[in-house]
């Protein structure tokens, strides 16, 4: 039973300490079996970075939270660059997106990403387009 308790006890406090994570350049907990998440972008159907700039949007805003509703969160990436990759711990996620302006205001309305599931391991990739009726 001691030996139970230890074992227990040790575990514990890693889990505290975070023995396995590390930051990565996303901002969240990564671990060794982390995924990742590419979200790419158009808009009304266009690859094309000049769209970024005729529609005065400077940033895409990405909100991702687990399927029961708990914050993950918020990640920010210039508009122009038209993907960008979010490391995350596997699981279930659903996200939302929208376009900012050099103000932080949002351009478009927040565009839902259908429900996800991040492996172990692996990339997910998601194509999300700001169509022209999203935009404020």
């Amino acid at each position: 039973m001691t030996r139970t308790v230890i074992l227990f006890g040790a575990g514990l406090l890693c889990s505290i300490a975070s023995c396995t994570s590390a930051n990565n350049s996303s901002g969240v907990p990564a671990n060794d079996s982390s995924g990742t998440l590419t979200l790419d972008w158009s808009i009304n159907g266009s690859k094309d970075p000049n769209q970024c700039n005729q529609s005065v949007a400077t940033d895409i805003d990405v909100v991702v939270t687990t399927r029961n509703g708990a914050h993950v969160g918020e990640f920010l990436q210039r508009c122009s660059d038209g993907m960008t990759t979010i490391a995350l711990s596997p699981g279930a996620y659903v996200a939302d997106a929208a376009l900012l302006d050099g103000a932080g205001t949002p351009r478009t309305t927040y565009v839902n990403i259908n429900p996800f599931v991040i492996d172990s391991n692996t990339d997910l990739s998601i194509l999300v387009d700001f169509p022209a009726s999203s935009f404020n």
